[in-house]
């Protein structure tokens, strides 16, 4: 009683083709793998950054937020190699981030921000082209 027969499995197997189609199916398993692999990732620990390639800027670290009145400001450590940075916002945590500015120095103030919670990446470009995101730093303003 225990077990299932292959008349069993066949049964699932027509009810799940009759749900999703013979089409969907690739795209479900390709989900499911995905999503068993960030849990295992998650569960591990293993928060790894993505490898710069050789003679690519990394993302830059050290990442500091002042917030202040209707602004924020940022200052990260420079990346070796980084010929400018791309400061990224998000209204929400995990993204998706949107480019706010482009700039050479190490630092800079987003300002004319209404009251909110602010998520900020930022990345290193060179000629190589862009690093991955930083650690993701979080901003309140008032």
């Amino acid at each position: 009683m225990g077990e299932f027969s292959i008349f069993h499995w066949l049964i699932v197997l027509a009810i799940v083709l009759i749900f999703f189609g013979g089409r969907r199916i690739p795209e479900v398993m390709k989900g499911l793998g995905e999503g068993i692999r960030s849990f295992k990732d998650g569960m591990s620990g293993a928060m790894q950054t993505p490898q710069a390639q050789p003679g690519q800027a990394s993302a830059p670290t050290g990442i500091v937020i002042k917030p202040g009145r209707g602004q924020v400001a940022i200052s990260w450590n420079a990346s070796i190699g980084a010929t400018s940075y791309n400061v990224k916002r998000s209204g929400t945590s995990g993204g998706p981030y949107a480019l706010i500015a482009s700039t050479a120095a190490t630092n800079y103030s987003d300002e004319g921000l209404a009251s909110g919670t602010y998520y900020y990446v930022v990345t290193s470009t060179s000629s190589l082209g862009e690093s991955a995101n930083s650690v993701e730093v979080t901003g309140t303003v008032a």
